[in-house]
């Protein structure tokens, strides 16, 4: 189990080494490159079940090609700029939810359900739509009557302007920037940006995205503060939002 695990990270770390330098490049388990920036970002990576694996506090089902990541409701009003951030180093003033799990092994974790990042974001704002493979988010939480909630991740936004939820939409896993060797989710703590960001790992694919305005927190959904939740992310029927001239909206069921 101790080669397998060691065996697993390696190949892990040559794909997530390889979507950051050389996003255009495929890769297979037989080619192992280790690079000295993700190396210092590593995380171990343990098997816990037969298609389960765990990846600092993320957990992945490539079965069900799902992730996993525990966390809590940062504030329940005002103004946002994010869906999540890092508990510590977030822009916390501006952000729905808090997690404690490394920003590098969120992104290690879609890599390795085999999700490509392509960010094509020059500033925060820009309004280009964000590329790379589509996303469907999903936050659950405990209720009093130890029943589970679960709603997409938009229905904890709102948009006043439309006077109702965040457009259901698609997200678009767009991956971090690396400048001068840093990996900037880990420097900022940017997880989920409802205004395009391109620090951030997950973008928002609507016009607007680029309006740092547009978004508050949905307080009447919300649980109060400090609330646990569960993240949990997975594809959608078509991942790739490459050469998209505009996101599709998609309907209510």
């Amino acid at each position: 189990m101790e080669k397998f695990q060691i065996s697993l990270r390696l190949v892990c770390l040559f794909i997530i080494s390889v979507y950051f330098l050389f996003p255009s490049i495929s890769y297979s388990d037989s080619q192992v490159v280790e690079n000295p920036i993700v190396e210092k970002k590593s995380t171990a990576i343990q098997q816990i079940g037969p298609n389960e694996y765990k990846i600092g506090a993320v957990v992945v089902d490539k079965n069900k090609k799902e992730m996993y990541v525990p966390g809590s409701v940062n504030m329940q009003t005002g103004l946002v700029e994010y869906l999540a951030c890092h508990a510590e180093v977030g822009k916390l003033h501006e952000s729905v939810l808090k997690f404690e799990a490394k920003p590098s092994d969120l992104q290690v974790a879609l890599l390795l359900l085999g999700f490509k990042p392509k960010n094509n974001l020059k500033y925060q704002g820009d309004p280009t739509i964000p590329e790379g493979d589509r996303l469907e988010i999903w936050v659950e939480w405990k209720l009093p009557d130890k029943s589970t909630k679960r709603v997409r991740a938009e229905e904890l936004v709102c948009d006043p302007e439309k006077k109702k939820t965040m457009d259901k939409t698609y997200w678009v896993f767009t991956g971090s920037q690396i400048i001068d060797g840093q990996f900037m989710a880990d420097i900022e703590g940017s997880l989920i940006a409802t205004f395009r960001d391109p620090a951030a790992i997950i973008n928002n694919p609507l016009p607007s995205g680029a309006d740092d305005t547009r978004y508050v927190s949905n307080e009447k959904l919300l649980p109060s503060q400090g609330t646990e939740v569960v993240l949990i992310i997975k594809g959608t029927e078509q991942e790739s939002s490459k050469g998209s001239s505009s996101p599709k909206v998609l309907k209510k069921k």
